[in-house]
């Protein structure tokens, strides 16, 4: 499964194109008064701006596999990286991956991660272009089975089959594209801060839209 475009909410549109822009140094693809998109590699990376709340998520990007070391430099260099349990690499080995955390000026949980199963190289040095895709996009919700349920019925995406299935949070898609269904105010790893539901439109490579 991949992700064509995200489409997320942000309070500052003007801090949150500095962000990407420069920051992670990801290029402009369309701009208007209200939103602004990003290319991240494959994915349309897209900011709504919402001046009544605070929108928050947790996404990831998928990374080049063999440039994990270079991308941890890269951002290191340029922000503070989330510790998980005291460390700054969070290996998941039932997923064959390794990542780091960081925030961005919204406050959400952004992630690196190298998926060592998907065939994803670089011989150049790391830079924004070392982005294959948008990979993993939590979907907060208050009936965890019943989203589930009606995700893998309306557009035939399977839980995810290296896990994990739980009652309050289950992984549905594959390496290229994840659905993160999480139970409303678990906490997303590795800050612990409750998730809250805000509005994601999540739109498919065959152009379906999945919003929350």
């Amino acid at each position: 499964m991949h992700i064509k475009e995200l489409i997320l909410k942000t309070n500052s549109l003007h801090r949150t194109r500095l962000f990407y822009n420069k920051t992670m140094e990801l290029d402009i693809v369309a701009e208007t008064d209200e939103s602004v998109s990003f290319k991240a590699g494959k994915t349309v990376l897209t900011f709504e701006e919402i001046a009544d709340s605070k929108p928050f998520y947790h996404f990831a990007f998928n990374i080049v596999n063999n440039k994990f070391s270079d991308s941890f430099e890269w951002m290191n260099n340029k922000l503070d990286i989330l510790p998980v349990n005291d460390m700054l690499i969070a290996g998941y080995d039932d997923w064959n991956a390794q990542s780091f955390y960081f925030l961005d000026n919204n406050g959400n949980i952004v992630e690196f991660i190298t998926r060592f199963d998907l065939p994803y190289h670089s011989n150049d040095a790391f830079s924004s272009d070392c982005i294959v895709e948008v990979s993993e996009i939590g979907l907060v919700v208050d009936d965890v089975p019943e989203t589930v349920l009606r995700i893998k019925e309306g557009y035939q995406i399977p839980h995810f089959r290296k896990g994990p299935v739980l009652h309050d949070f289950v992984a549905m898609g594959d390496d290229h594209g994840l659905l993160l269904v999480c139970a409303n105010k678990r906490g997303w790893v590795p800050t612990h801060k409750p998730a809250k539901m805000f509005p994601v439109t999540v739109v498919l490579e065959d152009d379906r839209r999945i919003s929350i």
